[in-house]
């Protein structure tokens, strides 16, 4: 009796370890999977070889419209996932999610948009289609494949090709109404998340309409389909959220072109290790420095927007320490004090910068560790804004950040 009893306890325990191993690799596992990928490797071809295309780069509104909406994205595998927007050379006034967090938008579009709100509801409700997990959705109803099969890629050369094709048909042919709804409304959310208004989502649909009669060039409602009925949900469901916001300004659709930026004078800083610009209207002041360790320090103020900037030298410290170390440190900590983190890697040639967005009963904050490759000096920025929806204070924030260079 004694021996089944081990050898139960010893299976169990090997069982529990296993489950253990399983529930891990599913939470490391990448939110786009190898078949998605897949499918969006081969779509991206089949189009590049029909259209001249060319993904939208750093600086460019498209650029960074979208990854002002990736880094207000709260479900958690998605947080860290990398989404990338394409421009397609051709008059379709077309767009459309390919998998793996590609977003094409056609020229013939992108042309018919006056807005950034509207810019940014077309991205979101792309954006959408993936983080609703759309095309393992209709997989797993369509083929009765598990979500752990999809996770580890479990299936046969057979079922991959067919599992392929239909996601490729899926794409083509469009998503359900129910999808499309539910795209519509996680784009909205995305969209008040991240400071634009969704009344521009709103006046994306009515585009569509109004050019519906040309179907030569219109290829969006044939997989997107706007009936009036989309429009008056929309417009129901974004009452509904800014009614449940106290306090919230009823602010109408930006009329700022697309491509006339606002132009914000600007003053610069500059001492002997360091220099950035800044908005001219900041106030910035030295603070008395405490620990040997620390350089300097400096407070940033501006309406609704308080700030910090000290540099730190790590060389003394007895463990060898990194910005992207005290990042992961400051990102856990941060989770454990009831955050929500958004992490974002930013890429330089010359600087490793990493940036957390906290969010947490309205009150935000970014968060920037900087140091020059290889060195042991770390520049660390701290920003408290009154909320998300000031979008020319986070691109201001964002424009002292690119300015930055080392002595």
């Amino acid at each position: 009796m004694r021996n089944l009893k081990y050898h139960f306890n010893k299976v169990f325990s090997v069982i529990l370890i296993l489950f253990l191993i399983m529930i891990f690799n599913i939470s490391a596992v990448s939110a786009f999977s190898d078949y998605e990928k897949d499918v969006a490797d081969r779509l991206y071809k089949d189009l590049n070889q029909k259209y001249r295309i060319t993904e939208f780069r750093e600086g460019s509104l498209e650029y960074e419209t979208l990854k002002t909406l990736e880094k207000n994205i709260i479900k958690e595998k998605f947080k860290n996932e990398e989404f990338k927007a394409h421009h397609v050379d051709d008059k379709k006034i077309n767009a459309y999610y390919i998998g793996a967090g590609n977003i094409m938008l056609f020229e013939g579009l992108l042309q018919k948009l006056n807005t950034e709100d509207q810019l940014a509801g077309l991205i979101a409700h792309e954006m959408g289609h993936a983080v609703e997990e759309h095309l393992t959705e209709d997989l797993e109803r369509n083929l009765g494949l598990s979500l752990l099969n999809i996770l580890f890629n479990h299936f046969t050369d057979n079922e991959y090709q067919t599992m392929t094709n239909v996601a490729q048909n899926l794409i083509a042919n469009g998503y359900s109404r129910d999808q499309e709804q539910e795209s519509d409304i996680y784009a909205v959310d995305l969209m008040l998340r991240s400071g634009y208004d969704p009344q521009g989502l709103i006046e994306l649909m009515q585009i569509f309409k109004k050019n519906s009669n040309n179907f030569k060039l219109l290829e969006f409602t044939q997989t997107h389909p706007i009936p009036q009925s989309r429009i008056d949900y929309l417009k129901e469901y974004i009452a509904q959220k800014k009614s449940k916001t106290t306090g919230e300004k009823n602010t109408e659709s930006n009329d700022t072109s697309l491509n006339l930026p606002v132009k914000v004078d600007s003053a610069n800083f500059e001492n002997s290790l360091i220099s950035f610009s800044y908005p001219s209207d900041w106030e910035i002041k030295e603070e008395r420095v405490l620990k040997r360790e620390v350089r300097f320090r400096y407070q940033l103020q501006a309406e609704k927007l308080k700030a910090e900037i000290f540099l730190e030298d790590l060389s003394s410290k007895t463990f060898m320490e990194t910005g992207r170390k005290q990042f992961n440190y400051a990102a856990i900590e941060a989770e454990e004090n009831g955050y929500q983190v958004s992490k974002r890697v930013i890429k330089d040639d010359k600087l490793d910068i990493y940036q957390l967005q906290l969010n947490r009963n309205q009150q935000v904050e970014l968060k920037y560790f900087i140091n020059q490759k290889g060195r042991q000096q770390l520049l660390r920025l701290s920003f408290e804004l009154a909320s998300t929806n000031n979008i020319q204070q986070q691109k201001q924030i964002e424009n002292l950040i690119d300015s930055i260079k080392f002595k």
